[in-house]
């Protein structure tokens, strides 16, 4: 968790904390400790707080080594609180799913397969036939650029 002041300053940060600002901000000369993400998820926390913007204070970061973080802000006593985590494979899948313009039904689908469904099972369960399924398929496969159906949800959790 890192802490910042009325003013956006930073006024602590838990041990944990050190970690993940090193990943998003690696270490250089001049540069800020506090990736600009987490500036914008207090700012985000400000602006609802004022009746501007009703969006949460929530922001995703996806890494070169394919580690995503989640960020968050709250209000604590006066300061705002920013948590940095990583992102659990459910927000992982929706944003990939959202970054692709996948439909409800494909967005269901990827879900279905990365918790290991096959053809069957998934069109048991989405209430539609095994073609369906293959033809729900080769439109997600057309739309994120994937070849695979075990490298569509490797991709859509970020593995």
């Amino acid at each position: 968790m890192l802490v910042l002041s009325p003013d956006m300053g930073v006024v602590g940060q838990t041990p944990g904390t050190h970690a993940y600002l090193r990943v998003l901000v690696p270490p250089e000369n001049g540069r800020p400790t506090v990736p600009a993400g987490a500036y914008n998820v207090a700012a985000q926390l400000l602006a609802a707080e004022a009746g501007v913007d009703d969006h949460p204070p929530r922001a995703r970061v996806h890494l070169t080594d394919g580690l995503w973080l989640t960020l968050r802000a709250a209000r604590m006593a006066g300061a705002v609180a920013v948590t940095i985590e990583e992102s659990s494979p459910a927000e992982r899948l929706s944003v990939f799913c959202r970054a692709h313009a996948l439909s409800a039904r494909e967005t269901e689908l990827v879900g279905l397969l990365a918790k290991g469904g096959d053809s069957r099972t998934v069109a048991a369960t989405m209430y539609v036939s095994e073609h369906t399924v293959q033809d729900h398929l080769k439109s997600v496969f057309a739309r994120t650029g994937t070849h695979d159906r075990r490298d569509l949800p490797a991709r859509a959790l970020g593995a």
